[in-house]
């Protein structure tokens, strides 16, 4: 049986309070031993819960895995959207982009860690869907950047080079960023993308 084949349970209010426990659970685990030392009766323990009540929700831990990647995404591309849908200033779109992603990092620091470390454990065709969204918001912020250098925001250079800086500035921030840390998330954003778009705006 193929992975979209996998019949999924009817959802309720407790079925899905139950299902987002044990996606943290997951992701907590995960993150502190490792996706291949992390079995289910694990998860299932820090849940609070049956194993068997964790295999009504997810089949398999890649189905997890996968939900963890899917859930941080898609909600970049609903933030991305609203910001596009509320200003047309090309800085301020990548400023929200910023901000984004450093209140994903510290809002869900787990699921962050876990999105950008276990990709690779995922099954060939979750990957593929995985990649597909993930190329879309970056398609979406590279969109906004060439906007930018059309319009003489930003200095003639390469969109795509530009945005892949973008991405390694704030994604490699879950790295070294803490919570109770000198800056707050908002404030770390606004200097890295201080610092971003400094280094892009176009010369008189």
């Amino acid at each position: 049986m193929t992975t979209a084949a996998i019949r999924r349970p009817v959802r309720t209010a407790s079925g899905e309070q139950r299902r987002t426990e044990i996606l943290e659970a997951a992701a907590r685990l995960f993150n502190r031993l490792g996706y291949h030392r992390t079995t289910t009766a694990a998860i299932a323990a820090e849940a609070g819960t049956a194993k068997g009540t964790v295999y009504h929700h997810f089949q398999a831990k890649h189905e997890i895995l996968s939900e963890i990647h899917s859930a941080w995404i898609e909600e970049l591309i609903e933030r991305f959207q609203q910001l596009r849908a509320g200003t047309d200033d090309v800085i301020e779109i990548i400023r929200g982009v910023f901000l984004d992603v450093l209140a994903l990092i510290d809002g869900r620091p787990d699921h962050v860690r876990v999105f950008f470390e276990f990709f690779r454990e995922l099954p060939p065709e979750l990957q593929a869907t995985a990649r597909a969204r993930r190329d879309l918001y970056e398609a979406l912020v590279e969109q906004t950047i060439r906007r930018g250098v059309e319009t003489g925001v930003f200095r003639p250079m390469d969109p795509r080079t530009q945005a892949f800086a973008l991405f390694g500035m704030c994604n490699w921030s879950y790295q070294w960023y803490r919570h109770d840390g000198r800056y707050d998330h908002r404030e770390i954003a606004e200097m890295l993308c201080g610092i971003f778009v400094d280094g892009m705006r176009a010369r008189p």
